[in-house]
């Protein structure tokens, strides 16, 4: 079937991890005991189902891990997690070349989008990916993380497509590729090497091995 869109995970997918684990050194050091307990606190929220609140239910379980009260916690991820961490994106630079790939795949008929755990927005901008999505937002707004169903089929939603018409893009295995691929969409895995058993339609360590990759899959197709 064909695929009419793409879609990108963003953290670890349009940059490289590394860069911002780098860059969050000093920020991980002054706070390092509110972003493990956030870490473990985005874990927890995965699994957890109905969420009626997400913001709300996020900063109640932080504020359990922190002992403090859910204003409190909100508070610190506004502050901190939303805010002075975010904005170290500044500093970070997309993959090489991947501006211009994704403008190739806008000529080319491709429909671009970009699906992510945290908010996406103030990012793109930071990374000089601008201005080419027709959609992109976060799981957040619609109430559950990756890999569950919900944030995929928003994004089939907004982009007015069946999900097996979507490939979606990422660099995590479990949230990524799997969540993707339950509701039906195709999936491309950034990694150096294919996962044992992967159900990924593609496993590609480089963009420019992804268009490789991509061009051979639409052709096989």
């Amino acid at each position: 079937m064909t695929i009419d869109a793409i879609a990108f995970d963003a953290d670890g997918t349009l940059y490289p991890d590394y860069q911002m684990y780098l860059r969050s050194i000093p920020f991980f050091l002054a706070h390092s005991r509110l972003v493990r307990k956030f870490g473990k606190v985005r874990r927890k929220i995965r699994t957890v189902r109905p969420i009626a609140d997400f913001h709300w239910l996020q900063a109640e379980l932080l504020a359990h891990e922190l002992g403090v009260p859910a204003e409190r916690a909100a508070e610190l991820i506004d502050r901190h997690i939303y805010g002075t961490w975010a904005s170290l994106f500044s500093r970070i630079s997309a993959y090489p070349y991947l501006r211009g790939l994704l403008e190739e795949l806008r000529y080319a008929g491709y429909r671009l989008a970009v699906l992510s755990d945290l908010p996406v927005e103030q990012k793109l901008g930071y990374l000089g990916l601008e201005g080419l999505w027709e959609c992109a937002f976060t799981c957040e707004e619609v109430g559950y993380l990756k890999p569950n169903p919900e944030p995929f089929l928003a994004l089939a939603e907004r982009l007015r497509l069946p999900p097996e018409r979507i490939m979606y893009v990422g660099n995590n295995y479990a949230y990524d590729v799997i969540g993707a691929s339950e509701v039906g969409m195709k999936t491309a895995h950034l990694a150096r090497r294919p996962v044992p058993g992967s159900r990924a339609d593609l496993t590609f360590a480089s963009y420019a091995a992804f268009k490789k990759s991509l061009l051979d899959y639409v052709e096989h197709f």
